[in-house]
């Protein structure tokens, strides 16, 4: 069984990698605590930040989780994107890996 400290620094470094081929500038944080980074303004961020990564003069915040298995209603069958939100909650959106490229890709080439 792989550690899960292992399991979830693989995880933060291929989104790390994700970025970085598409040649965006992304940093992970020292011991997956976003405090131990600073934003523009020099206040760190909130502890939940794995990865930032700065598109443009935006910096992207990602949390990083790794799931040995989604729950069923989670998973892609025909679409690129699910959407969902707990009663009056905010809606999450869940993209695949490619769609998610895509996206990335055309916020890059502006």
């Amino acid at each position: 069984m792989i550690n899960v400290a292992r399991k979830g620094y693989r995880g933060e470094v291929e989104v790390l990698e994700l970025f970085e081929n598409l040649n965006l500038q992304a940093m992970r944080s020292w011991g997956s605590d976003g405090r131990s980074m600073r934003n523009h303004q020099g206040r760190p961020y909130r502890s939940d930040v794995d990865v930032v990564a700065m598109i443009g003069d935006w910096d992207m915040t990602i949390q990083v989780k790794r799931r040995k298995k989604l729950p069923a209603y989670l998973q892609f069958k025909n679409c690129d994107l699910v959407a969902t939100r707990q009663d009056r909650g905010k809606w999450v959106y869940i993209l695949r890996e490619d769609t998610f490229k895509k996206l990335l890709e055309l916020c890059a080439s502006k």
